[in-house]
């Protein structure tokens, strides 16, 4: 990591500059903060994006069609995918997956893992709960996905397209505060674009080449109770390669 951060500090003061994301913080000038921002990019980021795929997938095998419809785009804007011709998408090409984008939001909508902040100062909520100084609040993540009044009636089902705008086909803004995986403010996650811009990635390799079908009946796997609600045990799944003629 350190030898990396040589080579881009000499980018950063070059004339032409390559404007990626370690460039642009290496301008700062604060090599401590670059060095915990980095760590925290790798630890933090390991193990929810672990689950947030085990989660996709297992949606996956329950709504078929919805693979379908990602295939359909997978193939109609990245083709080179399918037949070997291209190794990763590109960002641009990343950017017009929106059903991909869709489906995976949506999943994480209803996979969340819990958020939790220290109070910094005495609260009484609206109830009368007295909140103390410096108490652990865990707020219900699983809950507020599923709230008819937030998400509408159908707030328990896995529907991609309430993500997507009708008349434009591109995705619509919604606000953090509503759609709070990533939590929101000025604590929200730092590595929100990247998890999202990876997590495409992979998914759009991996679905142009291989099928991943669930041992279990995927409606029977549950979660394994914790602050990021993993998959219960361990989810198995059997790898086929695609074939040809599948869309």
């Amino acid at each position: 990591m350190a030898k990396s951060l040589e080579d881009k500090s000499k980018l950063a003061t070059s004339d032409t500059p390559h404007k990626d994301l370690m460039t642009l913080m290496l301008q700062s000038g604060d090599f401590t903060e670059i060095r915990n921002v980095a760590v925290n990019f790798y630890a933090v980021g390991k193990d929810t994006t672990a689950f947030s795929l085990s989660w996709f997938i297992v949606m996956m095998n329950r709504h078929p069609l919805v693979l379908c419809k990602i295939r359909e785009e997978i193939r109609r804007v990245a083709p080179g995918l399918f037949v070997g011709e291209l190794d990763t998408p590109t960002l641009e090409q990343l950017q017009q997956m929106t059903y991909l984008e869709a489906a995976l939001k949506e999943s994480l909508r209803l996979h969340s893992l819990a958020v939790y902040r220290l109070a910094n100062r005495d609260t009484t909520m609206y109830d009368g709960t007295l909140v103390p100084k410096g108490a652990r609040v865990v707020f219900s993540m699983y809950g507020s996905a599923r709230q008819p009044t937030v998400w509408g009636a159908d707030a328990a089902e896995y529907r991609p397209e309430r993500w997507i705008d009708e008349k434009t086909g591109k995705m619509k803004t919604i606000s953090s505060f509503q759609f709070v995986t990533f939590s929101a403010g000025p604590r929200q996650c730092i590595g929100m674009r990247l998890a999202m811009m990876e997590m495409m990635t992979v998914l759009s390799v991996v679905y142009s080449r291989f099928d991943l079908v669930t041992v279990d009946n995927p409606f029977n796997i549950s979660y394994d109770f914790s602050l990021v609600l993993p998959v219960k045990r361990s989810l198995n799944v059997r790898v086929r390669s695609l074939t040809a003629h599948v869309a």
